[in-house]
């Protein structure tokens, strides 16, 4: 009886669906659930597992945390961010007295910010924009009178600082976005009045400005449209705010092979040469000096399987005495006997840290000491005496908690590429055939480094073993892994991450019956991908931020982007020529085609991946008749804004993976 009601019913679900599509069906989508046979049950996790759950709130809260140290000019104060679940402040911090001082956040919109010391001191610029929309202003805040100011408003300005002005310590350079030119010009402003000069007007391809260390622009970078990358040197005579070619001179020039490999670095100390990293001559980046009276360029170093990740000038030898690469894990490569001391005396402390800021003269050193089982640990070293002392932990109230290892794997794709990446395993797990969820890197031109991840640690203390995979594409490999992604989208990168869960599989790691993916920005459309192409894979996706048109992606490029938006064609493809070929990487016309759930989220205020690429993608699964749920948060852009925001989805994406892979849910 029961399977004739079940035709029955089918017919009018077909009669239907062809009439009204998938809204009239919700009361009769009820009773065919009523009739289905219970679905399978999914294997629960060891007691282990189950026991080690920590509250969601705990991993994705503020309740207290210490963002990374910035040390004064004269080494005397450190600036800090420091949040708790009901305060966002910035401290100042006297290193002798331990005294701190309370940064007074200035009037306007409140967004993401991003801060620094000025040259005098005592004040602190605030580069704000409003609502995650990434349309930076200018704020600044004196820690010794409190006052505050607006220079350039938040979500009505896009500016970045640039460098200090070695001949007025009141003055900054900084760029503001030209919406006539689509480029950033170059303005020196006094911090203290408000008041700024025109420096060069961007032409549309000036990509940054370089001032030496007196504080004169020496230098510009510039792309053009076969999307090469060159460097100008501006000639004794030129005298012009406006870029005119006769008042430069090109002396170095990449092609779009190496454009996105090779760059500018800095100054030395002398005036004459500039560090620069260049990959013409080999697959990984190497690290050059060039001197720009003899024209001359000499090799410094060059690593054959990663490309250099940082590196550590003496002042007072004005040369370049250890150099940083990024494995599996944080390599250090020591080029002067010079540094062979500090070395030793900050490797003592732990093996995985990172230089990542000096007082001017370098006399105190801010050391960052990396971890995957908890957050960095922040130490100030005095060079002189070679003492180190602790200053904090970011965030010391999870030192509590378990967390698991990251773990390096490699294997080879099916067409022969080395990918690397990390396994994390659940702390009490017997590490086979767990539920699994592929993490995805956004980008793509980024990777995933080994450290504390708190979506990787979320993720395994739901009961998840956390595939992260440095895909073609991905950074830090050389000129030729990165060029490999070129016109890959939703093809080869795809494929990169079907072979890591096939490698999982065959290692015992996964149940090949409960994986899914999640990933933000291009892993969000990785996710989308996923499930267009591979639902016989995978049995869900959580896709936040991610384009799911790479037509619309391309030509809805921010203004502030247009000036790279050849190298986007390039690598992913012309939406002028080519679209039927964008078409078929782009999830959206496929999505007839996914078969299993997803959770969408999308920040109402996202300048890069913009709304419609989400409600396109929504209302496509509706047309579809897919499963899904869409989280729209108005007041945050590429990225969750607000705690109540991370909640939300962190929450939802929870109770989605416990119900389709079986983990855990608090």
């Amino acid at each position: 009886m029961a399977r004739k009601i079940l035709s029955i019913l089918l017919t009018i679900f077909i009669l239907i669906t062809s009439l009204t599509g998938c809204n009239a069906l919700l009361g009769l989508s009820h009773m065919l659930e009523a009739l289905q046979p219970e679905q399978e049950t999914l294997p629960t996790l060891p007691p282990a597992v189950e026991d080690s759950l920590i509250p969601i709130d705990v991993l994705i809260g503020y309740n207290e945390y210490y963002f990374a140290p910035q040390i004064s000019a004269d080494g005397g104060f450190i600036l800090y961010r420091y949040m708790t679940q009901s305060s966002d402040n910035i401290f100042a911090e006297n290193l002798q007295t331990g005294e701190r001082t309370m940064v007074k956040w200035p009037g306007g919109p409140r967004g993401i910010p991003y801060y620094s010391w000025a040259p005098d001191g005592h004040t602190v610029l605030l580069f704000m924009d409003s609502m995650g929309d990434e349309n930076f202003g200018l704020y600044t805040s004196d820690i010794a009178t409190g006052k505050t100011a607006t220079l350039l408003l938040g979500g009505e300005n896009s500016c970045y600082y640039v460098s200090d002005n070695p001949k007025n310590e009141d003055e900054i350079f900084i760029t503001i976005f030209n919406r006539s030119t689509f480029g950033h010009d170059l303005y020196v402003i006094n911090y203290k009045t408000g008041d700024k000069i025109l420096v060069m007007e961007n032409p549309g391809n000036i990509l940054d400005y370089h001032t030496d260390k007196d504080g004169s622009l020496r230098l510009i970078s510039r792309t053009d449209e076969s999307a090469g990358h060159s460097i100008w040197q501006k000639k004794s005579n030129a005298a012009s705010s406006k870029f005119i070619e006769d008042d430069w001179e090109q002396i170095l020039y990449w092609d779009y092979a190496d454009a996105d490999t090779s760059h500018f670095v800095g100054f030395m100390q002398d005036n004459l040469r500039f560090t620069y990293i260049d990959s013409a001559s080999a697959n990984t980046s190497e690290l050059f000096l060039f001197n720009l009276d003899t024209k001359e360029k000499t090799s410094v170093f060059n690593d054959i399987d990663y490309d250099i990740f940082g590196m550590w000038i003496d002042i007072e030898l004005d040369e370049v005495t250890a150099v940083t690469t990024m494995g599996e894990y944080i390599d250090w490569h020591i080029l002067d006997e010079s540094f062979a001391d500090d070395y030793e005396v900050l490797n003592a402390v732990g093996d995985s840290f990172n230089i990542v800021g000096s007082s001017k003269d370098d006399a105190y050193w801010i050391v960052e000491y990396v971890s995957d089982i908890k957050e960095a640990d922040y130490y100030i070293y005095e060079m002189q005496t070679r003492e180190i002392d602790f200053l904090y932990n970011a965030r010391p109230e999870i030192e509590k908690y378990e967390f698991a290892p990251m773990e390096p794997f490699s294997y080879i794709a099916g067409d022969g590429l080395k990918i690397e990446g990390y396994v994390t395993f659940p702390v009490g797990s017997d590490r086979e055939n767990l539920p699994t969820v592929v993490l995805v890197h956004g980008g793509p031109w980024l990777r995933d480094v080994w450290g504390f991840n708190f979506e990787t640690q979320l993720l395994a203390n739901w009961g998840y073993a956390v595939l992260q995979v440095n895909f073609r594409g991905s950074s830090g490999y050389g000129k030729d892994f990165m060029r490999a992604g070129d016109r890959e989208w939703g093809n080869l990168m795809h494929q990169d991450i079907l072979d890591a869960v096939n490698f999982a599989i065959d290692k015992g790691w996964t149940d090949p019956g409960r994986v899914g993916v999640y990933g933000a920005s291009y892993g969000g459309y990785e996710a989308l991908v996923c499930a267009a192409f591979s639902s016989d894979v995978f049995k869900c996706a959580v896709d936040a931020f991610g384009p799911s048109n790479l037509i619309t992606l391309i030509e809805g490029l921010r203004d502030e982007w247009q000036v790279v938006r050849d190298k986007f064609i390039k690598a992913v493809g012309d939406p002028a020529t080519e679209p039927d070929f964008l078409k078929s990487r782009s999830p959206l016309f496929y999505a007839r085609q996914i078969e299993i759930p997803l959770l969408i989220a999308q920040g109402g205020n996202d300048p890069r991946v913009k709304q419609i690429e989400s409600d396109q993608m929504v209302d496509a699964l509706q047309a579809a008749c897919i499963p899904y749920k869409y989280l729209l948060f108005p007041n945050s852009g590429h990225g969750l804004n607000s705690y109540e925001d991370r909640y939300e989805f962190y929450t939802e994406m929870e109770a989605f993976f416990a119900e389709h892979l079986g983990g855990l849910a608090g």
